[in-house]
């Protein structure tokens, strides 16, 4: 085998941009059309949390805590996924993770306005978390997150620091990865929300589709593995 047996797909930025767009989707979703909340991240479930507890409204104090719950159940499956089902084995980890992501967002979907946005963003939480759990590195070793912003804008300005102060070549090859992931997620910002405008909440089925093509790549890197390649 040449060289190119041993790329795999799930370490090509474009794969992880993919994830990212993803990420922006979601929380464009949860915002415009699931009462005003970001659900992939859970910094403000807590400030929320703190806020109702000051002002003695428990009930909306335990609600907070109920995407905060989803995002921990998403990361304990998530890891009892790999140990226990797939055994360790990475890439049919992530297909299995990917899988379930489409019929989580699939379902949540026929979620309708007529019942609390609570549910629906609940689901968004646990989507996030084995998709953020699954899915932390790109190009082999750069640290990322799929579904937030700030740890990665931090590392991309650290990796534009070193490449351009310090001139670290592959620093600076690495900070134009981190824009793209940045630029991915704000474009998939922008899609989530303009489909939430247009088709409620069927528009997260959007989310669907981009899963299914990322699931479609792992299959492919599986069928490879399957003939030999020494894809890991």
């Amino acid at each position: 085998m040449g060289n190119e047996s041993n790329i795999k797909f799930t370490d090509h930025i474009g794969f992880h941009m993919l994830l990212a767009a993803i990420g922006g989707l979601m929380d464009a979703y949860s915002y415009v059309d699931r009462g005003n909340v970001f659900a992939t991240g859970q910094t403000g479930n807590f400030v929320l949390a703190a806020i109702r507890f000051l002002s003695k409204d428990y009930k909306g104090m335990g609600q907070a805590f109920v995407p905060i719950g989803a995002f921990w159940l998403g990361v304990f499956l998530a890891r009892h996924i790999f140990y226990k089902i797939y055994k360790e084995k990475h890439t049919h980890w992530i297909s299995g993770i990917l899988f379930l992501e489409i019929a989580v967002l699939f379902l949540v979907g026929f979620i309708p306005h007529t019942l609390p946005h609570l549910f629906a963003n609940t689901a968004v939480s646990f989507a996030a978390a084995v998709q953020f759990c699954t899915f932390r590195n790109f190009g082999g070793n750069a640290a990322y997150a799929p579904v937030f912003c700030t740890g990665n804008m931090r590392s991309c300005a650290e990796m534009y620091y070193e490449g351009f102060v310090r001139k670290d070549k592959m620093c600076r090859r690495r900070a134009y990865h981190y824009t793209g992931i940045l630029l991915a997620f704000f474009t998939g910002a922008l899609t989530g929300g303009w489909l939430s405008y247009r088709l409620g909440e069927k528009a997260i089925w959007m989310a669907c589709v981009l899963l299914l093509v990322s699931w479609i790549t792992v299959g492919i890197e599986k069928k490879g593995q399957k003939a030999g390649q020494p894809l890991l």
